[in-house]
């Protein structure tokens, strides 16, 4: 099992989830209009749920989040991740009404919903080509809750491979969030292999 990996193994994830993060901005810029989203470069690091609260603003921050099982040849997990007012940004973008404030209408939440799907998919769609495997997603479980909630209390659980980008609009009301893979090391390993490195 990979417990430390090297530079050229870490570009070649890196390479990976940008691939995958880029295509999920380029849809997700799509559904909301063509609206610019930038992506930052990917981080690779290895770490457990616990340690990611820190990536995601502090454990305490309240997110709106569509949490993924990626099934497939290579197996892992996805979180799409926003604060929470990012996320009501964004709902009144899908729904062609960015000067609406306030709580997430029900039709909003679905929206998010609809676009947390279209969004993952395209992601691992990606990943799956560049890694040469067939992946997909599953029917994602959404949280409305805080990071503490969704990163959970066992500090000493398992460390895993996590690929993690930000992506954020360039267009006001700007939204931003955060794309998160993450491989057990059996699968870091899988996916290596298939990268040749």
């Amino acid at each position: 099992m990979t417990t430390l990996l090297t530079e050229r193994q870490e570009d070649a994830l890196r390479e990976v989830a940008n691939m995958g993060s880029a295509k999920a901005a380029s849809m997700l810029a799509r559904l909301v209009g063509d609206v610019g989203v930038l992506v930052d470069v990917p981080v690779v690091l290895s770490a457990n749920r616990y340690q990611l609260g820190w990536l995601l603003g502090g454990r305490d921050v309240r997110v709106h989040a569509a949490v993924f099982e990626i099934e497939g040849e290579l197996t892992g997990h996805l979180w799409w991740v926003l604060r929470e007012g990012d996320a009501q940004r964004l709902g009144q973008r899908l729904l062609a009404r960015p000067g609406v404030s306030g709580p997430l209408s029900s039709s909003a939440a679905a929206a998010l919903s609809e676009a947390a799907n279209i969004v993952a998919s395209a992601c691992v769609s990606a990943m799956g080509t560049l890694v040469h495997a067939n992946l997909l997603p599953t029917t994602p479980l959404v949280q409305v809750c805080t990071v503490k909630s969704l990163v959970g209390d066992v500090e000493h659980e398992l460390t895993q491979t996590v690929l993690a980008a930000n992506f954020t609009s360039t267009n006001a009301p700007t939204f931003s969030g955060w794309l998160v893979v993450m491989f057990d090391g059996p699968t870091t390993d899988r996916a290596l292999e298939r990268l040749g490195v």
